[in-house]
């Protein structure tokens, strides 16, 4: 049974974290995860969440009996607030590499950047809106210092992950490949929840969230090969499955509701 299944909308919001596969766990809530790749008892975050995350980051660290400064890079899939909330924190308390795609480093490291205007009207939406602004999505920090990285690098950082480029969602928006876990993490190439109804399942996110909405259903097939056992988003549970199936499932939901 996909994991997906048992975020039902009374649970939307609650703290969520889990060890995924050996040494790969989801931080943060059933809207919004980031996740942490252990490697020989160095870390790399892959998103940060909302800076209102921070005390459940550093619990997840106290429990594995992680110095903060075992946290040697943080690695962003976009520039959202929502996924960089951590990222300037991290740099400069734990002393850790910030990396972003080339495409997406002038805007992680400036205020500004297209924002999504979010339709307040549908409940599910203004839920979202709600817990966003209540774990501080509106006090976002650039990151002073980031490197650039491109597509297909892999990146020198623990756990090694093969960046992906998956233009749409924004210019620089990414997924990562974790081969040798079997993992693919995909940021907001897709979701496993609709951010406006509530359902599980991937799909893209929302046309008013994605900076060129025709484009992130394009970079589909980016992601479509890669072998994998496990997708994880950011937002929405782990999918567990190949992303071919889950492009498939996302590519028909398109076509419903386009």
């Amino acid at each position: 049974m996909n994991i997906t299944r048992i975020a039902q909308s009374r649970r939307l919001g609650q703290p969520w974290v889990r060890e995924i596969v050996p040494g790969v766990f989801r931080v943060g809530t059933t809207f919004l995860g980031c996740y942490a790749v252990e490697d020989a008892g160095a870390y790399t975050f892959i998103d940060v969440g909302l800076p209102g995350y921070w005390p459940q980051m550093t619990r997840f660290l106290a429990a594995r009996n992680a110095p903060l400064s075992s946290v040697k890079a943080v690695v962003l899939t976009h520039y959202h607030p929502d996924h960089m909330g951590n990222a300037e924190r991290l740099r400069k308390q734990a002393g850790a590499t910030v990396l972003v795609h080339h495409d997406d480093r002038v805007a992680a490291m400036h205020k500004g950047g297209r924002q999504p205007l979010f339709p307040l009207w549908k409940p599910p939406v203004l839920h979202l809106v709600g817990h966003f602004l209540r774990n501080g999505v509106a006090r976002r920090v650039p990151v002073a210092e980031a490197s650039g990285f491109a597509d297909e690098e892999v990146l020198d950082v623990p756990g090694r992950p093969r960046v992906i480029h998956t233009p749409g969602h924004t210019a620089g928006n990414v997924a990562l490949s974790l081969a040798d876990r079997e993992v693919l993490i995909v940021g907001d190439t897709l979701a496993t929840l609709s951010l406006t109804h509530g359902e599980s399942g991937p799909q893209l996110l929302p046309r008013f969230m994605n900076e060129d909405h025709d484009r992130a259903l394009a970079s589909l097939k980016k992601i479509e090969p890669v072998e994998a056992r496990w997708v994880l988003p950011g937002h929405g549970l782990p999918w567990e499955g190949s992303p071919s199936q889950a492009v498939k499932l996302a590519r028909q939901v398109a076509a419903r509701t386009s």
